[in-house]
């Protein structure tokens, strides 16, 4: 019994193990593959799109569709007024804003949303727009709606131009047309009766600083109800500079469209320049430079780019201790030669201009200073020793620009010949007796050379003692000739001196 007990027991240890085992395995061969999924989800471009065409007109209810593949909880829609140009408001508010839609489906991980608002009383000429707050990478989509029977009007949707334009004297703006009649009129029914301007002033950055006047402007149909705008700066008379257009139309029905703000700059020539600064100077200077800047028109964006020419070959632009702003600059010049500075101006549209300023920079020459052993003080001339006797002449304290005083060549030289190369000159390089005149060069990297000579007398051990004899002859005759003098004057005192005789009663 015990045997039939047991083994059935060992049968499901195992069998739970198998299972167990299994389900480890299975979780190791899963992990890998739901973190590529993972990663595979986070590579995909998420997007939000409005399946409904911009510019339907709802009478009773708005019905509108879209897809997503981010969850529709994420979504919030909005639907907005839009101003047309001849009224004094300019309330864009939302009408109503929600993140509820009527119904939502999901297929293969895409969300699939429909909303339908009550129309009501409402009559506008309106945007539907939808959003997700949490993801703002992705760009809002919106649809053009009208809403009711009144109050409608066409709406201009600017569309940006990615192509490069040839003409410097023109601008061309793309603009969508959406009017409530889009769907029972063709574009050749309502584009006849089209006109499209502009109020107009220049800008000078941060408001007009030219009167506003209005302007007509030339379109043409690009296709379906895309129309091209231009703005022909000679035919409106327009002067370089910044303007603000703020652009509109008019229908057949005389009906005002809304206004879209523009932006747009005008330059046909290129920025003059001028660089102000020294054309000349010693090496190791410091000198500022500045450019002055004229492009014709204020507040225009031109970009400065320095260039350097050092005279070993050298050309570099800035480093970061020579900038001081976009427009000045502080160079050092740490070599000789002529320096070249550049700049090349360029303006918003692409003209430029490239002005040079040659500077010519003198090397500075050595400044020998001479200290010796016997005598501490400057402008050393003459050295008067004895052969044996220890000294020496330094001339390490020469002076120089600091890019040269490393680099100091120090050469001592007698009668046209170089005795010894170095900052120091000691007694070791005369053995004779004699007066010499001991010239020191010293030249810098730049080959630039100051000399400067010292006269050295060296004298025998034998000269030495007949000077030093002589001299204590010389005192004493001198001490004896004045012992004689103080004698002559006493005696001579004493002999003049006399008594005069008492005269008794």
């Amino acid at each position: 019994k015990l045997l039939e007990y047991s083994m059935p027991q060992t049968i499901m240890s195992n069998k739970l193990l198998s299972i167990v085992l299994a389900m480890f395995l299975t979780s190791i061969v899963t992990i890998p593959l739901n973190s590529a999924a993972t990663e595979s989800l986070d590579d995909e471009v998420l997007f939000i799109g409005i399946d409904t065409q911009s510019g339907q007109l709802f009478d009773e209810f708005i019905n509108i569709t879209g897809q997503s593949d981010i969850a529709a909880s994420e979504l919030i829609w909005a639907l907005s007024n839009i101003i047309p140009f001849n009224t004094d408001s300019t309330d864009e508010s939302d009408i109503i804003s929600s993140s509820t839609f009527t119904e939502v489906t999901v297929y293969n991980d895409v969300y699939y949303w429909e909303l339908s608002i009550p129309v009501g009383d409402l009559n506008c000429t309106c945007e539907f727009s939808i959003s997700a707050p949490n993801f703002p990478a992705i760009d809002v989509d919106s649809i053009i709606v009208f809403a009711g029977q009144y109050n409608h009007f066409p709406v201009l949707n600017y569309q940006p131009n990615f192509q490069n334009n040839d003409d410097v004297n023109s601008e061309f703006l793309l603009y969508e047309v959406v009017i409530p009649e889009m769907s029972e009129l063709s574009i050749s029914d309502f584009s006849d009766g089209l006109i499209f301007r502009a109020d107009i002033c220049q800008y000078g950055g941060s408001s007009c600083v030219s009167k506003t006047y209005e302007v007509s402007l030339n379109h043409s149909i690009q296709n379906d109800n895309i129309f091209v705008i231009e703005i022909n700066q000679p035919f409106l008379g327009l002067d370089d500079g910044n303007w603000y257009f703020q652009l509109f139309l008019r229908d057949s029905f005389l009906r005002f469209s809304n206004v879209d703000h523009q932006f747009l700059t005008f330059d046909t020539t290129p920025p003059q320049i001028e660089i102000l600064g020294a054309s000349a100077g010693n090496e190791m200077d410091k000198e500022v430079f500045a450019v002055n800047v004229d492009d014709g028109y204020d507040s225009s964006l031109v970009a400065l780019t320095w260039t350097i020419a050092e005279p070993s070959g050298i050309i570099r632009g800035l480093i970061t201790d020579e900038f001081l702003s976009n427009s000045s600059v502080e160079i050092e010049f740490n070599q000789s030669g002529v320096w070249n500075i550049s700049v090349l101006a360029m303006d918003s549209v692409g003209h430029f201009t490239k002005q040079y300023h040659e500077i010519d920079i003198k090397n500075v020459a050595p400044e020998i200073s001479l200290r010796v052993s016997a005598n501490e003080s400057a402008n050393i001339d003459r050295l008067v020793v004895s052969t044996g006797q220890s000294w020496f002449v330094d001339a390490s304290m020469t002076q120089d620009t600091s890019n040269d005083k490393e680099n100091l060549v120090f050469q001592w030289i007698i009668d046209g010949k170089t005795i010894h190369i170095g900052a120091n000159l000691t007694n070791e390089y005369f053995d004779q007796p004699g007066n010499y005149v001991v010239t020191l060069e010293v030249t810098d990297n730049d080959g630039l050379s100051t000399q400067s000579s010292i006269e050295v007398v060296i004298q025998s051990v034998d000269d030495s003692k007949s000077d030093r004899i002589s001299a204590m002859l010389v005192l004493f005759c001198v001490v004896l000739i004045g012992l004689s003098i103080v004698l002559l004057l006493k005696f001579s005192k004493n002999e003049n001196s006399f008594n005069l005789p008492k005269w008794g009663k």
